[in-house]
């Protein structure tokens, strides 16, 4: 029985906390407050990373030679890298076995690179095993 009150006190003081907790919320904006949710698209600052909304082919066939030549290189085994091109970057991210193959992956992106700059996201894992990578 004693546990029982114990059990019941305990329950009454979460409840308890739980409304004061739910009393301290912050309301809502008042409606003479600027909502920032309703700015036009241009003004927002970008916070994510640059997403091609409509994949451009020139830079999707560009990956493909990138990956392509990673793909010959010898320093590239049981590496698992992944090519991102847009109009002004070459991203590379992934594990790669050492910091030779790290270092040869950006040197192959930047013989594609024109402009563009390399960002060479590269880890590396000397414990990987054989696999397919690309």
């Amino acid at each position: 029985m004693r546990h029982y009150f114990i059990k019941l006190a305990l329950l009454s003081i979460l409840a308890l906390a739980a409304i004061q907790a739910l009393g301290q919320q912050p309301q809502s904006q008042s409606p003479s407050a600027p909502d920032q949710t309703q700015q036009p698209q241009a003004e927002r600052p970008a916070t994510a990373p640059h997403v091609d909304q409509e994949p451009n082919p020139d830079d999707r066939a560009l990956e493909q030679s990138i990956k392509a030549d990673l793909k010959k290189d010898p320093h590239m085994t049981y590496s698992n890298v992944r090519v991102h091109v847009t109009d002004t970057q070459i991203m590379l991210t992934g594990t790669v076995q050492n910091a030779e193959a790290k270092d040869q992956a950006a040197k192959i992106a930047g013989e594609h690179a024109g402009s563009r700059k390399i960002e060479n996201h590269l880890k590396i894992n000397p414990n990987m095993h054989p696999g397919s990578g690309f």
